[in-house]
């Protein structure tokens, strides 16, 4: 009987203990996840912090990553790769052209300068970048100046260089303009060794999208399809390049034909090829740039650099004031479907029917939505 009783109080401790060690662990859970959502808001915060904007700011333009509409980088993510110093390698195209709208009726931005060195473009990013590129037509209506530099160009990072006043590069630089291409793998031959038959159904001359599995190479409409559209984008880029360095679009075709012949003839440098093609306006180190800025703009404190503003700093500026003076009991949604189009509910990036549907849903119940824009970006 004495031993139950030992038994029992000794049990007894043990499940206090249990309880107390509970509740530790609880404890020491919450105040770490806390901690950790506050280095989180910190970091957001420093990454696109609200700053006081002085006259004489020039607006820096330096996407890093592609253009997308929406982010496939969720926000913890995204803050954690900015305090680590990490970019997130993705650029919201809306963030881009709210930055350059709002610019463009700040009386304290001077100018802006557009560094496109670090964005990734290709044939399927030029819709983006025609927007971008009207944007930053409308701003120079303004009466204000856009500078374009980088150390290189590629075509789609050019394509947007041309819309500023003048289109600068590093005498080191270079810019290949080759026209548009497209490479498929053909796994017809692999699969005959290994035995393997594919038994394809199709309907339509240009449904091409399994063709890898039944031929060596792309059929004629295949062919056909792949140079119609490439050949009207590549029009586009030719056309909208001439008009703004007031070139003849069929000299400017040839002379990226005989692009071998125009290097040789520069003695292999491509920087003044360009210049002497009138495709720049001037060869400038950064230095001799920052030089430049200092005097367009205004000189910071130490006499190094010019005052100047990221355009995620200077987008959360103005989202903050326009919170402040925001009274507007209307709205408009705009709704983002970016990525392919699967059923259930889906990560942003990828265009899930459910919570699409429940965007919808959500801005149809809201009565402060008047209107639903909805942009839609899928293979």
């Amino acid at each position: 009987m004495a031993a139950g009783k030992h038994n029992g109080f000794l049990g007894f401790l043990a499940a206090i203990w249990r309880g107390i060690n509970f509740v530790r662990q609880a404890l020491l859970n919450i105040i770490f996840f806390g901690l950790l959502l506050l280095l989180i808001g910190v970091a957001m915060k420093a990454s696109h912090p609200s700053v006081e904007l002085k006259s004489g700011t020039i607006l820096v333009l330096h996407p890093e990553g592609r253009l997308v509409e929406q982010y496939s980088i969720n926000p913890t993510q995204r803050a954690i790769a900015a305090l680590a110093g990490e970019p997130s390698r993705q650029v919201q195209l809306r963030d881009l052209l709210s930055s350059i709208d709002a610019a463009a009726h700040d009386p304290h931005i001077k100018a802006i300068l557009l560094d496109p060195g670090d964005l990734q473009t290709g044939a399927l990013t030029f819709a983006a970048l025609r927007q971008v590129g009207h944007a930053l037509d409308e701003f120079r209506k303004s009466g204000k100046k856009i500078i374009a530099w980088s150390a290189g160009y590629t075509q789609g990072q050019y394509y947007l260089a041309v819309h500023a006043n003048r289109v600068l590069m590093d005498p080191q630089g270079s810019a290949m303009f080759t026209g548009l291409s497209s490479y498929q793998l053909y796994f017809k031959d692999l699969l005959d060794k290994l035995g393997v038959k594919v038994h394809l159904i199709r309907v339509g001359k240009f449904k091409s999208y399994a063709e890898p599995f039944i031929l060596n190479g792309p059929s004629p409409a295949a062919q056909e399809e792949n140079k119609s559209w490439m050949g009207d984008v590549w029009t586009q880029w030719l056309d909208s390049v001439a008009k703004a360095r007031k070139l003849d679009p069929a000299k400017l075709s040839a002379d990226i034909v005989q692009l071998p012949q125009q290097v040789a003839a520069a003695n292999g440098d491509l920087a003044k090829m360009l210049l002497n093609e009138h495709l720049l306006d001037g060869l400038l180190t950064r230095s001799q740039l920052i030089a430049q800025l200092q005097k367009l703009g205004v000189a910071d404190q130490r006499g190094h650099g010019f005052r100047a503003i990221g355009f995620r700093s200077y987008l959360a500026t103005v989202k903050r004031a326009q919170r402040l003076h925001s009274s507007q009991e209307s709205e408009v949604a705009i709704i983002v479907a970016e990525g392919e189009i699967v059923s259930g509910p889906q990560k942003p990036g990828t265009i899930g029917g459910m919570e699409t549907a429940r965007l919808i849903r959500k801005a149809r119940e809201d009565r402060r939505v008047k209107a639903i824009v909805l942009r839609v970006n899928s293979p």
